[in-house]
Parts: C-alpha cells; structure tokens; sequence
C-alpha cells in the first residue's frame, strides 16, 4: 500500500476522518497540542485502520484502535 497522507484541519464533528479511496487521513488541527498526545496517537490508529480495513464496523476499529494505541503508549511510542 502507498503511504498514506495525513493533513490536520478544522473539524468540527469528528477527531478524525478517513478518505477510503484516496488513502488520506485528515485530524483535526489541536490533536497537534500536548495536552492531546495520548488521544492523538489514538485517532491516528483509527483512522490508518479504517483505510486498512474498510468494511470492519466502527465498534470493533474503536476497540482495536484504543487497544493498539494504548499498547503503544505504555511502550513510549510518541507522535513527534
């Protein structure tokens, strides 16, 4: 799979957004902030995994996404 864009906007209903068939991911903009770190990483998971399987319902992406991202974190993996 070819690298996937990430672009932080403005938005105003969601955390983030995944563009299936562009293979983008669009976060909103304060996810940058520190106080956001834990919950950035976390939507960040999210979303890649929307791309990556796109017909998994959004209960079992939100379980898989917060399980990985968790992981992740108490592993000291950080967003730069």
């Amino acid at each position: 799979m070819a690298k996937t864009k990430v672009e932080y906007k403005k938005l105003r209903t969601a955390w983030g957004y995944a563009y299936i068939n562009q293979n983008k991911i669009a976060l909103w903009d304060q996810l940058k902030h520190k106080k956001y770190a834990k919950k950035h990483l976390e939507i960040l998971i999210h979303e890649k995994l929307h791309l990556m399987f796109p017909d998994l319902d959004e209960s079992v992406i939100n379980q898989h996404g917060k399980e990985l991202s968790g992981f992740l974190w108490d592993h000291n993996v950080r967003i730069k």
